[in-house]
């Protein structure tokens, strides 16, 4: 049996499940004095908080509550996050405010018995009788969404079960034209931050004009921040919101000081101070953080993802999420999760962003093989 970190907090979040029940709101004298902004997201009409709440994990359900407090309406989750777990605690502590918030979940599934099943799933979990926006998730290549699911996708609107079809990648400019044809999706969430710099703004500008509601997500780079305390990022928050088509975001906040700083970003604008403070972090970041670019594909020789591990092992040591990075591990084939490359004299694989492809690699290899 593999040693695993997280299985007594996991343990102790699902004991604690039942107890939402009883869980009271959050008193807050302020929380209704907290400024709010609003976008619209895209074409589908929604009015969401331009900070939204992801919920892949969720420590402290008050946290939830005092969101809601606050006027947060943007939530999003998926099936897989916490083994379901999250969407459970999401939908007790939602309860009869569900009709208050726009509520998103996905499906990683890779045909359409399963996202179905999983679908069914997420509405019991989430005790909703439909969600606005569901993902077909983490799709990066046009070929990784078949035609049944699309035609799942529009048979699961026809019956009520979503409001509007979404498709989450974490590869924006291989998947543009694709997302971009006349009426397959409504909502397209990608990762978007300050280390990835301005590269994607164009494809990003495309889809808000095709009207596209565009959803960023893993704003905060990883967390990989020097010198500053975990809570204080605001900056890089308001550097994904600094151009009008991002619409919302996905932000994971642990605890209370992080949903007070984070509000924030809706009432202050981006300043030249903070600019230079996210620049003096890059030289820390950039050897960490994947910029999804695709320049990597294909590029090892034993067959390697390598892109797709240095995501993995940010989901542990950036975001403090070893159980998804050990998930998405575990989902390679057998054969690529024997591969070390430490075996290899030299690594063949050059990122032309500067991440340590090698070290971010093998350090995927060690902590979840």
């Amino acid at each position: 049996m593999r040693n695993d970190p997280t299985r007594r907090s996991f343990l102790a979040a699902g004991l604690a499940v039942p107890a939402l029940e009883a869980l009271p709101p959050a008193t807050n004298p302020a929380a209704s004095k907290a400024p709010i902004r609003y976008r619209t997201l895209g074409k589908t009409g929604l009015n969401v908080t331009e900070l939204g709440f992801g919920c892949e994990s969720i420590s402290d359900p008050s946290v939830v509550q005092a969101a809601l407090d606050r006027g947060v309406n943007f939530f999003d989750t998926s099936r897989n996050y916490e083994s379901g777990n999250a969407e459970t605690v999401l939908g007790r502590v939602l309860g009869a405010r569900r009709k208050d918030v726009v509520l998103t979940s996905r499906s990683y599934g890779k045909d359409r018995q399963t996202i179905a099943a999983d679908l069914d799933a997420s509405l019991k979990a989430l005790r909703t009788d439909y969600l606005d926006i569901w993902y077909i998730g983490n799709k990066d290549r046009p070929g990784d969404v078949t035609g049944e699911m699309l035609e799942f996708h529009a048979l699961a609107r026809k019956q009520g079960k979503i409001r509007f079809k979404g498709l989450s990648t974490h590869r924006l400019h291989d998947m543009l034209p694709f997302l971009t044809a006349a009426g397959r999706f409504d909502v397209v969430m990608t990762p978007y931050n300050f280390p990835m710099g301005a590269q994607f703004d164009s494809d990003l500008q495309a889809m808000h004009d095709a009207g596209l509601g565009v959803v960023a997500m893993k704003v905060m780079a990883g967390r990989f921040w020097r010198g500053i305390r975990p809570s204080t990022r605001l900056p890089a928050l308001k550097w994904a919101l600094r151009k009008n088509w991002i619409h919302t975001t996905a932000v994971n906040m642990r605890d209370h000081e992080a949903l007070a700083e984070n509000m924030r970003a809706m009432a202050e604008p981006f300043t030249p101070q903070e600019e230079k403070l996210l620049g003096s972090q890059l030289g820390h970041i950039s050897p960490l953080v994947c910029r999804m670019c695709g320049s990597c594909d294909g590029a090892c020789p034993r067959g390697l993802p390598v892109s797709d591990l240095v995501r993995y092992v940010m989901y542990a040591e950036g975001y403090g999420d070893y159980r998804m990075g050990r998930s998405c591990f575990d989902a390679l084939p057998e054969s690529l999760r024997a591969v070390r490359c430490a075996d290899c004299s030299a690594c063949a694989v050059r990122c032309p962003n500067g991440v340590h492809v090698r070290e971010r690699a093998a350090r995927a290899q060690q902590i979840f093989a």
